[in-house]
């Protein structure tokens, strides 16, 4: 099969002033989605969702230009980022998720329950 799609990085530039180099989204596979639910399946309830976007991050980080290794090294130096900084990373990772997980973003398909007796039940 071949690939015809052309594939793009993204860098931004974080509040801070470091750079964050993004591999394009198109880019991951089934072996990505596991990596950050293995992550996520350390946790519990909200500690859990953290875990996901954390693991979103440590993905799609190609490379950045902290003192430190990148998140997909050593996941933990999520921690040691600037609340702006983290913050700006997360919606970046979050752009990814209806991709890593087409079926947990919303939508007409996904928040009606037509086969329901009781009518859309997820209303």
């Amino acid at each position: 099969m071949a690939q015809n799609e052309t594939t793009s990085e993204k860098t931004i530039t974080l509040p801070s002033g470091a750079t964050v180099t993004f591999r394009d989204p198109k880019t991951l596979r089934v072996k990505d989605r596991r990596k950050v639910l293995a992550n996520a399946s350390k946790e519990e309830g909200l500690m859990q969702a953290l875990s996901i976007v954390d693991g979103l991050i440590a993905i799609l980080v190609k490379e950045w230009s902290f003192e430190f290794p990148p998140p997909s090294i050593k996941i933990s130096v999520l921690g040691e980022l600037t609340m702006p900084d983290y913050d700006m990373l997360s919606e970046e990772a979050g752009k990814a998720q209806e991709i890593l997980f087409p079926n947990l973003t919303k939508s007409d398909a996904t928040e009606s329950d037509s086969d329901s007796p009781f009518g859309d039940s997820n209303a």
